[in-house]
């Protein structure tokens, strides 16, 4: 007769279904954790870009010499921004770049950020290259619908200024509001001749996807409010912009 013993069963014990049970289990959590680190990796190239673009505006808005007219930004209804917009031209050139854009609604409240892209040949005396901070300031309800057409072109049925400052002859009521769209500009480098006519925006379906982890439609974004969820730096974002300029 065996005596009882304390000590624990070996592996050699078990039934070899447990064996397989547990393998099943650890390649079913190492593809669960790779699927769920998968979405932001895929986004964190979008999600510098928010950042990025908020850094853009605080700047541009926060400036004490030169401040942007307040008709203006009362009267605006979407905000663009496209940091370090590539320029380069040796007689023809080019420019590419990608951005966020938000909208306000009723209520005066931003929405999250979604993703648009803009690019564009030119034409004349240029010669140089330069990455630009761009702001585009959309102050009617055309221009805000816009946004939703497959390929929207600036200067075309949108009427596109360089935008003014309050310091400057320019916007000092809304009735001065001529334009569709007012654009502001930061760069460093040299550059001649550029223009932002012919530019051509367009929303980007793919950063949206890979932001939010799925596909959802600019006009629920820009004009309904409405994400699966809300990042950090993207409410960051959206908070930055009501402190700023619309408390």
């Amino acid at each position: 007769m065996k005596k009882p013993t304390n000590q624990a069963p070996d592996s050699h014990s078990r039934p070899p279904w447990v064996g397989r049970l547990l393998l099943h289990l650890a390649l079913i959590s190492v593809l669960a954790l790779g699927l769920l680190a998968q979405p932001a990796q895929a986004g964190q190239k979008q999600e510098s870009k928010v950042r990025q673009s908020r850094w853009v505006y605080e700047e541009v808005l926060q400036n004490p010499v030169e401040k942007l007219p307040p008709a203006m930004l009362e009267d605006t209804k979407c905000v663009a921004i496209l940091p370090s917009l590539k320029e380069a031209a040796i007689g023809f050139g080019g420019r590419h770049g990608s951005g966020v854009i938000s909208c306000r609604n009723e209520e005066g409240l931003w929405s999250p950020p979604a993703f648009l892209k803009l690019s564009a040949g030119s034409f004349g005396l240029q010669l140089g290259y330069q990455a630009s901070d761009i702001m585009m300031f959309f102050v009617t309800d055309k221009a805000a619908k816009a946004l939703l057409e497959p390929k929207l072109v600036l200067g075309g049925d949108l009427r596109v200024a360089a935008g003014s400052y309050s310091d400057s002859a320019g916007v000092t009521s809304a009735k001065d509001l001529t334009q569709d769209i007012y654009i502001y500009s930061q760069a460093s480098g040299l550059f001649a001749g550029a223009s932002f006519e012919g530019m051509r925006l367009a929303m980007s379906p793919k950063a949206i996807r890979k932001y939010y982890g799925n596909y959802v439609w600019p006009g629920a974004i820009l004009f309904e409010h409405e994400v699966p969820f809300m990042p950090a730096e993207a409410q960051e974002f959206v908070d930055g912009l009501q402190e700023i300029i619309w408390e």
